[in-house]
C-alpha cells in the first residue's frame, strides 16, 4: 500500500503540472493510454489538464462533447473555440464535408447553427448550393430571420422558388420583395403575395356566394306560385351543392352555421309549398278554363276572319285546298270548344258557349252555301269583265277624239291643211254614233252585272272595286270630254277678245297675225262647241279683213324713220348694255308690226330698208353680243365650279364623326353659296342635285346639333340651378364640372350655339361671383385669424416647463382646423420653429447633463482609486449629486461582492467592444469570446448587453485597487469618449 502510493503513476499524481506531464508521454494510438486520457480529460478537475488531455486526443467528437458538458467555463469555452474552428475549416481538427453537413443537420443545436452558418458561408459561398442542407437547416432552425438570410445569401434558384411557394406570410414576403434585388424574384413574390390574398379573398368570397343564394332560396316563402318556386329551387339546390363541395375553405364552426341555415331554410320551403300547392292548382285549374276560353274566342275570331276571306277574296277562284284550310280552322273553335265544355264554367261562360256554338253553326252553313256562291260569282266575275271591255273602249273612242280636239293651234312655223265643215260634220256623226251604242251596251251589261249581284250574299270586294273602276272611267272619260270642249270655248272666245283690244289699241299687225292662228283652232272645234262662239268669230272675221286694206299705208312713212332711228343707235356706244338690249328690242317690235307693202315696186323697197334695218341692229348689237359672251364664260366657269363642290359633297365619308363632317360640309356650304351665278335652268338642275348630295350630311349634322342643343340646355338648366345653392363651394366644384362637360358636347347650331352659351355664361359667373364673395369674406377672417395665432405663438416661451409649453401649443394647434391649408402651414412652420428651438434648447441641456455626469464619474472613479492629480477641493457629495442616484448606488455597491460572474477585465473589453473602443492586443482573446457571447446573446434574446448595463456591471464588480488603475484608465477613456453611456 505504501509503496501504491509511492510509486503511484504520474497521470494520478495529485499535482496538475506532474499529470499535464504525465499526457504528453501518453499516446492516444494505444487503447489502455487512451482511456487514461479520456479520464483525464472528462473527470480532472484541473481545466488545464482536461485541456491538455482533450488537446492530445484532439478528437472533434470529444471537443463537441465537453464544449456541451463541462462545467469550467474555461473548458467549455476552449471546447466551443476547437468545434467552431474545426467546423470553419481551421485549426489542427479536421472534418469533411459531410461531417460538416450532418453535425449541423443532426447534432448542433439551432443557436450555434445560426451563428456558424454565416462564417461558413465566408469561407465557401457555395456551401448552400445543396438544397438538402439549405432545407435541413432551415427546418432544424424554424426562425423567419435565419430562413430569409439563407434565401438571400446561398439559396439556389430552385429552393428560392420553394421557399417563395411555402411562405404564407404577406409581411414576410414583402419584406423579402424589398431586400431582392432580381426582378425574376421579386416578380415570384409578388405573385405569391397575390395568390396568397386570392386565396385569402376566396373564403370571404364563398361566404358572400353562399349568403347570396340562401337569401334567394328564403325569398321564395315570398313568391305564390309553385311551379316559379319548383323552379328556383332546383336551380338554387344546384348552386348549393357546387358551393357546399367548396366547404372546407370555412372553418367548422362557419360550415356547421352554413349547413344549418341550408338545412332550416329547405325544409321551411318545403312546408311552405305544401300549404300553398292547393289552393295554386286550383288557381291554375281556373286559368287553365280562362286560357282555354280565350283560345276559343281567338279561333273563332280566326275562323270568321278566314270565312270571310274565302268569300271577299277567293270567290271566285277558291281551289279545294283552299275551302279545306278554312274548314279546318273552323273544327279547331268547335274541338276547343268541346274541351272548353268538358272543363265546366260559370253561368255566364256557359251562355258565351252557348253563342260561340250557334256561331259556329253559322259558318258551317256559309261553307255549305260555299259551292252554289261560287257558281254566281264565276257568271259575275264574266259579266264584269264584259263590263271593263266595253269601257276600255269608250275611253279609247274619247282618247282618239281629244288628239283631234288637243291639236296644237299655236304652231308658228306650220300651216295645218285645215278640212272642210262637211267632213268634220261628218266625221263627228259617226263617232257620236259609234260611243252611243257603246254606251247602251254598257248600261244594258251594268244591269245584268247588278241582277247578278243580288243572288250573291256578299260581292267581293275586289269585283265591287273593279266594277267601281269601270263605271267611274266612263263617267270620267264623258266629264273629261265636256270640260275640254268648255276649255276650248273659253280659249277661243279669250283669243277673240284678245284680238278686238288689239284692233282697238291700233295694234293692227298683230291682230291680224293672231286672228290667222285663231282660225285654225276654230276650225278643229266640234259642231257643237262652235255654235257656242260663231257670232263673235264672224264679227270679229269681218273687222281683220277691212283691216288689211289699209295696213300698208301706214307702214310706208314708218319704216324709214325705224331705219334711221336704228343706224343712229348704232353709231352710239351703250352706257348700259341693258338699256341697249331694250332699245334695239323695242325697235324690232316696232318694225314687225308694220305689214310690207303690197306693189312690186313697194316690194323691192321694202326688201332695201328691211336690210338697212337688219344691218343697223345687227351693228347695234355687237357690245351687247361681246357682253354676253362674257357672261356665258363666267357661268360656264360657275357651273364647273358648282359641279365640283357637288362632287365633293358627294364623295364625303358620310360615317365620319359629326364634329369633323360639319366643319368639312361648312367649306363646302360656303363655296356653294359663294359660287358665280348661271342659267336658271342650270341652277335649278344643280340645286336640285345639290339638295340631292348635301340632304343625308345635312339631316345627320342636323340630328346632331339637336341633339347637343338638349344635351347644352340640359346643361344650362344645371348651370341656372347652381347659382340658388347654399353651399356655394360645392355649387362652384359642380359648375366646373358641367364646364367640362360642355367642352366635351359639340357645336348646337348657328343660332342656338351663342344663345345657350350666354345662358350657361351667366349662370356660371353668378356662381362664380357668389364664391369669389364668400371666399373675400373667408379669407379677410382667415388672415385676422393668422395675424391672432401668430400673436399668440410669438408669445409662447420656450424655457417654460413642458406643461405650460405643450398647452400654449395645443391653444394654437386646436384652431389650426379653422384655416386653410395655405395660411396653416405659415402657422404650423412658426410652431414648428419654436419647438425646434425648445427642442434644441433641451438637448443642449440633456447633453451638457450628459457629460457633467460623465465628469463626476470620471472624477469620483479617480477618487476612489486614490489617484493624484484630483483637485482636492473637489466635493464628492457634490459629485455625487451630479452623477445622479443611479450610477452613485452602482458606484456605492463596490464592497468586495462579485456582482457580475465575469471578471472586470472582461467587462473592460466588453464596454469597450460595445462602444466600438480599441483593445489592448493582449485582450484579443477575450475580445474575441465577448463578440461570440454578444452575437449568440443577440441570436438567442433578440438582445445583446448594452454599454450602460456593462458600465454598472463594471462599477458594481468590487472595490477598484492600483492594480486595476490600467483598466480604470481604460474606462475612463471610454467615458470619455461616449459620455452619452452615462444616461
Amino acid at each position: 500500500m505504501i509503496f501504491s502510493r509511492i510509486f503511484a503513476p504520474s497521470h494520478q499524481s495529485p499535482k496538475p503540472e506532474k499529470r499535464m506531464q504525465a499526457i504528453e508521454s501518453l499516446s492516444p494510438d494505444k487503447a489502455q493510454e487512451k482511456t487514461i486520457l479520456h479520464e483525464l480529460a472528462f473527470n480532472d478537475e484541473e481545466a488545464n489538464v482536461s485541456l491538455a488531455a482533450l488537446e492530445k486526443l484532439n478528437s472533434f467528437v470529444l471537443w463537441l462533447k465537453m464544449s456541451q458538458i463541462a462545467k469550467q467555463s474555461r473548458v467549455k469555452k476552449a471546447a466551443e473555440k476547437k468545434v467552431n474552428a474545426a467546423l470553419l475549416g481551421e485549426g489542427d481538427v479536421r472534418l469533411s464535408r459531410q461531417e460538416i453537413f450532418s453535425f449541423l443537420t443532426e447534432t448542433a443545436n439551432p443557436d450555434l447553427v445560426v451563428q456558424l452558418v454565416p462564417q461558413m458561408l465566408k469561407k465557401e459561398p457555395s456551401l448552400l448550393q445543396d438544397d438538402a442542407l439549405a432545407s435541413a437547416l432551415i427546418e432544424k432552425v424554424g426562425k423567419p430571420s435565419f430562413t430569409q438570410f439563407i434565401f438571400l445569401e446561398g439559396a439556389s434558384a430552385k429552393l428560392q422558388t420553394q421557399l417563395i411557394n411555402a411562405q404564407s406570410e404577406v409581411s414576410e414576403l414583402q419584406k423579402l420583395a424589398k431586400k431582392v434585388s432580381s426582378d425574376a424574384l421579386v416578380e415570384q413574390i409578388n405573385a405569391r403575395i397575390d395568390a396568397i390574398k386570392e386565396a385569402a379573398k376566396r373564403p370571404i368570397e364563398l361566404k358572400k356566394q353562399l349568403t347570396l343564394v340562401l337569401s334567394k332560396y328564403q325569398a321564395l316563402l315570398d313568391k305564390s306560385d309553385v311551379e316559379t318556386i319548383e323552379e328556383k329551387r332546383n336551380e338554387l339546390e344546384s348552386e348549393l351543392t357546387g358551393l357546399f363541395a367548396q366547404i372546407d375553405l370555412l372553418v367548422e364552426e362557419e360550415r356547421a352555421d352554413y349547413e344549418e341555415k341550408r338545412a332550416r331554410i329547405t325544409e321551411q320551403v318545403e312546408r311552405y309549398v305544401s300549404r300553398i300547392r292547393p289552393a295554386w292548382e286550383e288557381k291554375q285549374q281556373a286559368s287553365q278554363r280562362a286560357n282555354t276560353k280565350a283560345l276559343c274566342e281567338q279561333q273563332l275570331t280566326h275562323a270568321k276572319e278566314q270565312v270571310a276571306w274565302l268569300y271577299n277574296n277567293r270567290l271566285c277562284e277558291a281551289t279545294l285546298a283552299d275551302v279545306a284550310t278554312v274548314n279546318e280552322s273552323v273544327r279547331g273553335v268547335e274541338a276547343t270548344l268541346e274541351q272548353l265544355t268538358r272543363l265546366g264554367s260559370e253561368l255566364t261562360a256557359e251562355k258565351r258557349i252557348a253563342e260561340i256554338k250557334r256561331e259556329v253553326d253559322t259558318l258551317n252553313d256559309q261553307l255549305d252555301r260555299f259551292s252554289m256562291q261560287q257558281q254566281y260569282g264565276q257568271k259575275l266575275l264574266i259579266k264584269l269583265q264584259q263590263l271593263e271591255d266595253i269601257a276600255a273602249k269608250i275611253v279609247s273612242e274619247n282618247d282618239s277624239d281629244n288628239v283631234q280636239v288637243n291639236r296644237d293651234s299655236d304652231a308658228k312655223d306650220e300651216v295645218a291643211p285645215a278640212a272642210s265643215e262637211e267632213s268634220v260634220a261628218s266625221s263627228e256623226t259617226v263617232e257620236q254614233d259609234t260611243l252611243q251604242s257603246l254606251k247602251a251596251q254598257f248600261d244594258e251589261t251594268k244591269q245584268a252585272y247588278k241582277a247578278l249581284s243580288g243572288e250573291i250574299d256578299a260581292v267581293p270586294k275586289a269585283l265591287s272595286k273593279r266594277f267601281n273602276t269601270a263605271k267611274n272611267s266612263v263617267n270620267a272619260k264623258e266629264r273629261a270630254q265636256r270640260t275640254k270642249e268648255n276649255e276650248h270655248i273659253k280659249h277661243v272666245r279669250k283669243h277673240i277678245s284678245v284680238i278686238d283690244n288689239l284692233i282697238a289699241q291700233g295694234k293692227f299687225r298683230v291682230a291680224i297675225s293672231k286672228f290667222a292662228k285663231l282660225q285654225d283652232t276654230y276650225s278643229a272645234m266640234p259642231s257643237s262647241a262652235k255654235k257656242s262662239v260663231e257670232k263673235r268669230f264672224v264679227k270679229t272675221a269681218d273687222d281683220v279683213s277691212r283691216l288689211e286694206g289699209w295696213q300698208d299705208y301706214l307702214a310706208a312713212p314708218r319704216k324709214p324713220a325705224l331705219v334711221a332711228e336704228a343706224q343712229a343707235l348704232a353709231d352710239v356706244a351703250p352706257d348700259n348694255i341693258k338699256q341697249r338690249s331694250n332699245a334695239i328690242k323695242y325697235l324690232r317690235k316696232q318694225w314687225l308690226s308694220l305689214t310690207p307693202s303690197s306693189s312690186n315696186n313697194d316690194e323691192s323697197s321694202d326688201d332695201a330698208l328691211q336690210q338697212q334695218f337688219d344691218a343697223a341692229l345687227e351693228k347695234a348689237f355687237e357690245p351687247c353680243r361681246a357682253h354676253y359672251a362674257k357672261l356665258d364664260q363666267q357661268r360656264a366657269a360657275a357651273r364647273e365650279q358648282r359641279e365640283s363642290i357637288i362632287n365633293t359633297v358627294k364623295a364625303m365619308d358620310i360615317t365620319m364623326p359629326e364634329a369633323e363632317l360639319v366643319k368639312v360640309f361648312d367649306r363646302a356650304s360656303k363655296k356653294w353659296h359663294s359660287a358665280g351665278q348661271v342659267e336658271r335652268e342650270v341652277y335649278e338642275e344643280l340645286k336640285q342635285e345639290w339638295k340631292t348630295v348635301s340632304s343625308p350630311i345635312q339631316a345627320k349634322v342636323t340630328q346632331w346639333q339637336s341633339d347637343n342643343q338638349t344635351q347644352k340646355r340640359s346643361l344650362v338648366a344645371k348651370a341656372q340651378q347652381l347659382s340658388t345653392e347654399e353651399d356655394i363651394t360645392d355649387a362652384a366644384d359642380k359648375a366646373q364640372q358641367l364646364q367640362k362637360q360642355w367642352k366635351q358636347i359639340g357645336h348646337a347650331g348657328k343660332r342656338e350655339e351663342s344663345k345657350l352659351w350666354a345662358e350657361f355664361k351667366a349662370a356660371n359667373d353668378t356662381v362664380f361671383e357668389r364664391l369669389k364673395a364668400q371666399r373675400k369674406v373667408q379669407s379677410n377672417a382667415s388672415n385676422e385669424l393668422v395675424d391672432s395665432l401668430l400673436t399668440q405663438t410669438e408669445a409662447i416661451d420656450i424655457n417654460s416647463d413642458d406643461a405650460s409649453f405643450t398647452q400654449s401649443v395645443n391653444v394654437v394647434q386646436a384652431q389650426l382646423n379653422e384655416l386653410p391649408k395655405a395660411l396653416r402651414n405659415k402657422v404650423e412652420r412658426k410652431i414648428d420653429a419654436i419647438e425646434n428651438k425648445r427642442e434644441t434648447l433641451v438637448k443642449n441641456a440633456q447633453s451638457q447633463a450628459r457629460l457633467a455626469r460623465a465628469q463626476a464619474l470620471v472624477s469620483l472613479l479617480q477618487l476612489s482609486a486614490g489617484e493624484a492629480g484630483i483637485d482636492e477641493r473637489a466635493d464628492e457629495q457634490s459629485l455625487a449629486e451630479t452623477l445622479g442616484k443611479r450610477w452613485s448606488s452602482s458606484l456605492g455597491q463596490s464592497t468586495g461582492s462579485t456582482a457580475s460572474q465575469h471578471d472586470r477585465q472582461w467587462l473592460t473589453v466588453a464596454l469597450e467592444v460595445a462602444t466600438g473602443m480599441p483593445s489592448p492586443d493582449g485582450d484579443a482573446s477575450i475580445r474575441s469570446s465577448v463578440q461570440l457571447q454578444m452575437m449568440t446573446s443577440k441570436l438567442e434574446k433578440g438582445e445583446a448587453a448594452t454599454a450602460p448595463d456593462i458600465l454598472a456591471d463594471w462599477l458594481s464588480y468590487d472595490s477598484i485597487d492600483k492594480v486595476d488603475n490600467n483598466l480604470l484608465q481604460r474606462v475612463v477613456a471610454v467615458i470619455n469618449a461616449h459620455p452619452e453611456i452615462v444616461a
